[in-house]
């Protein structure tokens, strides 16, 4: 049935070696992207499904008690094999994706021992939907963030103090506080998405000066990020995020599950990794961030896992012309826009750093493993010192002190 393809199979990791052409990125909505709120949707995410879905919005909204009662898998084994046609549009579709990637990974990772197994109801719409959309089975960056809030108030932004989460797995303050962060920094991130194509475009036909004010624009947005990154302690706790949230953005348990209804042959695939996020990646592109290659494969290998349009914009970013080597070019007669470059460059190390800080707090002093993996499974002290160090490396003037990571 429905062939054993993976539908993540056709998504290739390594950029495309075309050549560069600047117009490509001016068309934003040809990426998934919006020039407003960058990788969010044009549209806030859709909140509930037609009637014909009630049994998914039913078995969701009862989750965490499911979970608490371990009674999941009996509803979901219950739960009709729904059709895929009453969805309307790709609003509907995305959040079809959502609910049963969330109910897949709930029912694997929900009792005191891994599923093996993913029912029928819920493997072959994941399956199909995933593969509509170009991603793999499972939960990923793009269906439990970019696709799951609303704002409390429908004429403000897209702000912490305007944001909720649609789905949870077991609720509470500390999940959703997590959730909120995430969203909150690809919001912040938008007007960088517009720098970016902008310096790209100037440094093309040499405009310095427009390069410059580009610069400023990322280095502004990565404090923001930054900002929001270092508030995660204020109301997540890393004791209930390890013990609660984090098996559940987890991958499938060694052999993998069968998708029942699909095939018979288990299968393994990651989980819902910050590294799947285009956001840092973005950054990295255009101030040419090169890692080793172990942690360049590992960051190749999460693009898979990204919305196709995320992940072309990315590879046509990375075709651009260097821009340090337009930066040193120039700065011998522009020296602010070296001061431009540099600053941006240490506000991209700053937000590792707070994220190795976040990270070691959130994950190595909470696991009893020596060396803990990463939900995409990277090995994250490793992981984390080499991105900081490749992205300390990209400074033109004097470059960032070599404090560790983690």
């Amino acid at each position: 049935m429905r062939g054993a393809t993976d539908p993540a199979s056709a998504a290739e990791g390594a950029p495309s070696a075309a050549p560069f052409d600047a117009g490509e990125l001016d068309d934003l909505a040809s990426f998934d992207m919006d020039a407003v709120r960058g990788y969010l949707p044009a549209t806030d995410p859709v909140v509930r499904l037609p009637p014909a879905y009630d049994a998914w919005e039913r078995i969701a909204a009862s989750l965490p008690a499911l979970l608490s009662a371990e009674k999941l898998g009996k509803a979901l084994e219950r739960m009709p094999l729904l059709p895929l046609d009453r969805l309307e549009d790709v609003g509907q579709a995305r959040r079809g994706l959502l609910l049963v990637s969330m109910l897949a990974s709930a029912h694997v990772w929900g009792g005191s021992e891994p599923a093996t197994v993913l029912p029928r109801s819920v493997a072959v719409p994941l399956w199909e939907l995933s593969e509509r959309h170009g991603l793999p089975p499972t939960l990923v960056h793009a269906t439990m963030t970019l696709w799951n809030f609303r704002r409390l108030e429908d004429d403000a932004g897209i702000t912490l103090s305007n944001l909720a989460i649609l789905q949870l797995f077991h609720g509470g303050m500390d999940e959703h506080w997590f959730f909120r962060i995430a969203v909150a920094m690809d919001a912040a991130c938008a007007p960088a998405i517009q720098a970016i194509v902008q310096a790209r475009r100037a440094c093309a036909d040499g405009r310095v000066e427009e390069v410059a004010r580009a610069l400023d624009v990322m280095t502004a947005a990565l404090n923001d990020i930054r900002e929001l990154l270092a508030r995660m302690p204020e109301q997540c706790d890393p004791y209930i995020f390890y013990r609660r949230l984090r098996r559940f953005l987890s991958g499938w348990p060694e052999p993998g599950v069968i998708y029942a209804g699909v095939d018979d042959t288990p299968r393994r695939f990651g989980g819902s990794s910050g590294a799947q996020s285009p956001l840092l990646q973005l950054f990295d592109a255009i101030l040419g961030v090169s890692p080793s290659d172990g942690v360049r494969s590992f960051l190749l290998k999460m693009r898979v896992s990204m919305l196709p349009g995320h992940r072309r914009f990315l590879e046509v970013v990375e075709r651009g012309p260097s821009l340090r080597r337009f930066v040193r070019q120039h700065a011998p007669s522009h020296p602010a826009l070296c001061d431009a470059h540099d600053a941006c460059v240490n506000a991209l190390v700053r937000v590792r750093e707070v994220h190795a800080e976040i990270t070691v707090r959130y994950i190595l002093r909470e696991s009893d493993e020596k060396q803990a993996q990463g939900t995409g499974g990277s090995s994250l002290v490793e992981f984390l010192n080499e991105t900081c160090d490749a992205t300390r490396r990209r400074a033109v003037g004097a470059e960032p002190s070599r404090t560790a990571c983690a």
